[in-house]
């Protein structure tokens, strides 16, 4: 009798193949299948006999397959994955059992690795638990039998692994497959999208049920569905526990105690977090944060401050060089603990219309447009959860500020920034509305009719924000709005100017002067920072802004140069491009002809150069740029970015810049390139430590007449004796009296949390926050000169440690977006 061998020969690697495949391969003398699938085993194929043919014709080629066995010779009959599952074994039963069917033909079924074990090795371990494997391809099962079948799979909490789940001409059945699974299961279970598992050309998706449609999915692709249990482990993996963690607390109580604090449940009545989260950017979402971090400090707690994602112009750098969002600097200070990178897992630096340079726990990943990075946003919400869960561990309650508004449905499938990641902390939301900008009832109720059931749940307070006049004219207006909406307004609170906190977007700077007008009395200094269209840490000058005689204003006329007494080129995220754009602007040609004083901070300071090269094309396609020319400096980008915080001293030229002031000097870094002086320019200042460690760096460059400086420091105008003493330079070249330095102002923060506990319904907002009156201490009081970086007495004696240890510091990943 002659023999037909049915074979499995896997995913399509040589490698996967079992030995008894290879075995009948080789015994055979005629190999029948689809061409593509005897591509894969070409090598094996040398001497035989093929009979190929292409999709659809799958009864012909076993029918041609038993007919050529049957006249004696041994066959082999190729399927991917394994010949039994959607393979041409039960076809090859089906025809060798007709009536007419050839005899002596003895049909062996040869098993492979199918396509859902590949796609489950490739996600990790999906299918530990039972699981339902389903085809969404409707040529040989009706398509109500398929709805029927999902709808018994999700009802019943199977995994799901979907076979054929998308052609070019068949693409609805993967969007109905998604909607029965999101009603039966939510949308946020983990899955998996694999294409050409085990094989070249191997992609692999971590994302969620809810996102899943935003990626590309194709005949090639498998896709996992997860149940009510499956989880991503730390490394990025899916696993569907089979339930060995729970059979009993005396067989692995550590495993147990992991996956407590792995819990991402909706609050409870203990939740240890609150977010505060807004009705539209620029609300006042972060300074309230701050003030809230300093209200439980003062009541003696440990506390952290968390932005999971945060799109931000301006930045910080933390002790040990990562670079965070520059309010999450400021929180960590109102905490009185040292800033950290887990406090701001994502930041995003937008760098063009469409795209941004995504930081992920402090290192810098890459530049990412939105597609790019909305895929990558799986990956990127495993870092939040980690640097969420190291932070959870350390200190006694976190408060988190979300992004933006709350309300954008249009971003809810890829929200990493807000009420998912207060559903994942187990933290409610108290949502913040800006009077000051009108109409914030409409704010609040159309940002909470805009929520589904699930996420208008987590808000349970609101805080109007930035009145200004007499509350008790609102008193209508919010009994409607906790009418309507069933959530209590906790407070309103009056304009609070005791507090400039560093500003993080670009709605900010829109508000900033831009034209300027003739001082009402008296002699003033005019400021001019070049409004770049990257323009970067724009915070620089938050403390020139608020000297008694100086106006700033943000310029991009070329006519204004020339009216200022200082031009400032300020910080960008791409040096060349906005040098093209000066030029464009003819902003360039006329800072050649200005004569007064011009500074120049981390990207302006390049463009003060003769050059600035750019060999590996870091930021543009230009290998190299004309400078200003009024620094005698060449810079050349490098790959690598210098994030540090810094200390050191002026040199002597920097003191002729600033003259009569203490020589030391402190700042942060944030540069991608490294800038080499010629004769005609000297260094403005030493380096002596960078991120904690000693150093010894030249760094900076004056002009030869001392008219023109340059700088790596961002901050450098945060030194107050530099400041002071700069600017009485120039007030004393105009004429007009010079300023003694700012003497120490009260602590702002304790200023802003008086203001706050003032106003809002504390006592409301900690039982939202699950905090018992019992456990809170009386606020703390610091005596002078202590200031917010002091530790409370509860805090020293704490026995949760405030600085995070080194082990907890992950690079992670970078990524950009807009």
């Amino acid at each position: 009798m002659s023999k037909l061998y049915v074979v499995g020969i896997g995913p399509g690697g040589l490698n996967h193949m079992t030995f008894e495949a290879r075995q009948a391969i080789e015994d055979a003398d005629v190999i029948v299948g689809y061409q593509a699938y005897l591509d894969f085993i070409q090598p094996l194929l040398a001497g035989k006999l093929l009979y190929s043919s292409g999709m659809m014709r799958e009864v012909e080629r076993c029918s041609q397959a038993l007919a050529v066995a049957a006249s004696g010779k041994t066959v082999a009959l190729v399927s991917s994955g394994d010949a039994g599952i959607y393979g041409m074994a039960g076809l090859a039963l089906e025809l060798a059992d007709e009536p007419d069917a050839p005899s002596g033909v003895e049909v062996v079924v040869v098993p492979g690795v199918s396509a859902v074990q590949a796609a489950a090795s490739v996600l990790g371990a999906p299918l530990m638990h039972d699981f339902a494997v389903i085809s969404l391809s409707d040529l040989l099962t009706p398509l109500e039998k398929i709805r029927q079948r999902l709808r018994a799979a999700a009802e019943a909490d199977f995994v799901v692994a979907l076979y054929n789940p998308r052609s070019k001409g068949r693409t609805t059945q993967i969007e109905e497959a998604a909607a029965i699974l999101i009603a039966a299961r939510g949308s946020q279970v983990p899955v998996g999208i694999v294409r050409n598992a085990c094989r070249d050309g191997e992609e692999r998706i971590i994302t969620t049920l809810g996102e899943m449609l935003n990626h590309p999915i194709d005949m090639f692709s498998i896709v996992i569905i997860g149940n009510a249990s499956t989880r991503l482990c730390k490394d990025g993996r899916i696993v569907t526990p089979r339930g060995y963690a729970t059979r009993g607390e005396s067989q692995n109580p550590n495993r147990r105690k992991r996956s407590a604090g792995m819990d991402t449940a909706a609050p409870g009545a203990d939740p240890h977090a609150v977010m505060f989260c807004g009705t539209g950017s620029d609300v006042g979402k972060s300074v309230l944060t701050a003030g809230f971090c300093r209200i439980l400090k003062r009541h003696g707690l440990s506390v952290a401050p968390f932005k999971s994602q945060n799109m931000a112009l301006n930045s910080a750098v933390t002790p040990e060089g990562g670079e965070i969002g520059r309010a999450q600097g400021v929180q960590a200070e109102a905490c009185g603990i040292p800033p950290h990178t887990d406090m701001n897992p994502i930041l995003l630096k937008p760098n063009s219309d469409t795209g941004s340079q995504v930081i992920v726990q402090g290192k810098v990943v890459r530049n990412m447009g939105v597609k790019e990075y909305n895929a990558f946003k799986p990956e990127a919400f495993l870092k939040v959860k980690e640097s969420f869960q190291r932070l959870r561990e350390r200190y006694s309650f976190i408060v988190m500020e979300g992004a933006g508004s709350i309300a954008e449905i249009n971003l809810r499938e890829h929200d990493i920034a807000n009420l998912k990641v207060a559903a994942m902390a187990g933290a409610p939301a108290i949502l913040v509305a800006d009077i000051d900008r009108g109409g914030v009832f409409a704010q609040i109720v159309g940002t909470l009719e805009l929520l589904t059931p699930e996420e208008k749940a987590l808000v349970k307070g609101v805080i109007i924000n930035k009145f200004r006049g007499d509350a008790s004219l609102l008193a209508s207006g919010i009994e409607y709005v906790e009418n309507r909406t069933g959530v209590p307004v906790l407070g309103v609170l009056p304009w609070f100017k005791g507090l400039a906190l560093p500003e993080e977007d670009s709605v900010a700077l829109q508000k900033k002067p831009a034209v300027p007008k003739e001082p009402q009395s008296g002699e003033r200094l005019r400021v001019g920072v070049v409004r770049l269209p990257r323009i970067s840490n724009y915070t620089d000058f938050a403390v020139l802004e608020a000297e008694p005689d100086v106006d700033l204003y943000y310029i991009h006329s070329p006519w204004l140069v020339e009216t200022m007494d200082l031009v400032i080129i300020p910080g960008t995220k791409s040096t060349i491009a906005d040098l093209v754009s000066i030029r464009e602007q003819g902003i360039a040609d006329a800072l050649s002809r200005f004569q007064g004083a011009v500074v120049g901070i981390c990207g302006g300071y390049q463009m003060l150069g003769v050059t600035v090269n750019d060999p590996d094309r870091v930021e543009t396609s230009l290998e190299s740029a004309q400078g200003l020319g009024l620094l005698d400096v060449v810079t050349t980008m490098l790959k690598e970015k210098q994030t540090h915080q810094a200390q050191g001293e002026l040199l002597p030229a920097g003191e002729g810049v600033a003259p009569g002031c203490s020589p030391a000097i402190a700042g942060y870094e944030i540069h991608m390139g490294e800038s080499v002086l010629g004769s005609g320019a000297s260094p403005f200042a030493r380096i002596c430590s960078r991120s904690g460690s000693d150093t010894d760096l030249e760094e900076g460059a004056v002009s030869a007449d001392g008219r023109v400086f340059g700088t790596y420091l961002h901050g450098i105008f945060d030194n107050h004796g530099f400041r002071t003493a700069f600017l009485n330079r120039l007030r004393r070249r105009k004429g007009i009296p010079e300023q003694a330095e700012a003497a120490l102002a009260p602590d702002p923060f304790d200023e802003l949390a008086a203001h706050m506990e003032k106003h809002l319904d504390l006592e409301r907002i900690f039982q939202i926050c699950g905090i018992s009156p019992l456990r809170v201490h009386p606020p703390q009081t610091f005596p002078p000169g202590r200031g917010s970086h002091a530790a409370s007495p509860a805090q020293e004696n704490d026995r949760e440690p405030n600085l995070l240890p080194p082990e907890g510091r992950d690079g992670g990943s970078e990524t950009t977006v807009a």
